[in-house]
């Protein structure tokens, strides 16, 4: 009995001894952790401002352009802290000034007196007193006569609200938009880019050589239906929106090849006062010829700028307009609603003032270029 005490004294010591050694590793983990965000040299939150987009309009989040598209060399940093962009090139802020400043908006239209009532509701006509719908919508161009002139159309639009924002939005007044007829509220999309000061065209569907595998859409003008089946189609599409300059075919590379199909639509469409635009899908359209013939203003194709969806591609097709231009005297390229496409267009236009080329509107070449 007498050593039960220290048997009690003797456990007492063996459980405290493993929670006085735990305790130790607790405080001794806590300084190292206090040390370390002490002494640390790079904030955390830093990492929350690298390889953040540049945009081209804050209002518009859809516009922006990621680092790569900026031309910035392989070499040179990827952070947007550290990039410096060379000095010849515009400040995307000076961009959107520049391109803010060719945004003047065109008279409001449709004009009533240029409108009749047709099969499938209002569509163009002419007007009293030499009134011509492809001079009525046009946006104004009172440049030199000698000089290079370029004009751009962009297609699709009205058919996806991101991208026919962008184009609205972020193109200079003087880009061509030409609206789908297979588009929602075409009106509204006509009236913001009047009000951006872009000249609006309306897509025409026209058949292409492997139809029906390729298929423009619902009422697309066909080689096999007779004339009157052909202009009862022709006045759907015309009568889906209202205030364009003119009409640009929608592929059709075996509908714009026929004289005897597409002769009764140019006719149509010359005696309503509005302007074509020969996609030139096929080397064999005789689209520019008939409209030549029909005495109607005109404008040709001269490259699909984003037929190869690469920064570096489109470059090269705008370039090849330029020589164009400077060939000829005019020139005309045709790309889509695409967010890469618009950004490409957008920055390019800025260099043509310093290269003596002008862009202008569709309305502006009209019957400058030859036709080959």
């Amino acid at each position: 009995m007498a050593d039960e005490p220290e048997l009690k004294t003797s456990t007492k010591q063996k459980v405290m001894n493993p929670l006085v050694l735990a305790w130790g590793f607790v405080l001794i983990g806590l300084s190292l952790t206090v040390a370390w965000v002490m002494f640390s040299e790079e904030p955390v939150q830093n990492d929350a401002n690298k390889d953040q987009p540049v945009t081209i309009n804050e209002d518009l989040p859809q516009t922006t352009i990621t680092i790569p598209d900026v031309n910035v060399p392989n070499s040179a940093p990827k952070s947007i802290n550290d990039m410096a962009i060379p000095a010849e090139e515009p400040s995307v802020n000076e961009m959107t000034k520049d391109i803010l400043a060719t945004q003047m908006p065109l008279k409001a239209a449709p004009n009533q007196n240029l409108l009749i009532e047709g099969q499938n509701g209002l569509k163009p006509t002419l007007g009293p007193d030499g009134l011509i719908a492809w001079k009525e919508y046009a946006r104004p161009y009172e440049g030199p006569e000698d000089k290079p002139r370029i004009a751009i159309l962009v297609t699709d639009i009205g058919l996806n609200s991101k991208s026919s924002t962008m184009a609205i939005e972020n193109l200079p007044g003087q880009v061509n938009l030409a609206f789908s007829p297979y588009g929602r509220n075409l009106q509204d999309w006509m009236n913001k880019a009047r009000e951006k000061g872009h000249e609006g065209f309306l897509m025409l569907p026209t058949e292409p050589l492997n139809y029906p595998d390729s298929d423009p859409g619902p009422h697309t003008l066909i080689t096999d239906l007779n004339e009157r089946e052909n202009l009862s189609r022709l006045d759907w599409i015309i009568s889906r929106v209202g205030g364009y300059v003119g009409v640009v075919n929608h592929m059709g590379s075996k509908f714009t090849a026929s004289e005897e199909a597409l002769t009764p639509i140019i006719n149509d469409l010359k005696d309503r006062g509005l302007m074509f635009v020969d996609a030139r899908s096929t080397r064999f359209s005789m689209a520019a010829r008939l409209a030549r013939r029909a005495s109607m203003p005109r404008a040709i194709n001269d490259r699909y700028i984003d037929n190869v969806m690469t920064a570096e591609e489109i470059q090269k097709q705008l370039g090849e307009l330029e020589k164009n231009a400077n060939t000829f005297g005019a020139a005309l390229g045709i790309a889509r609603a695409l967010p890469l496409t618009i950004n490409e267009i957008a920055t390019w236009s800025m260099s043509l003032e310093e290269k003596g080329i002008d862009l202008v509107p569709v309305t502006a070449i009209a019957n400058r270029q030859p036709i080959k």
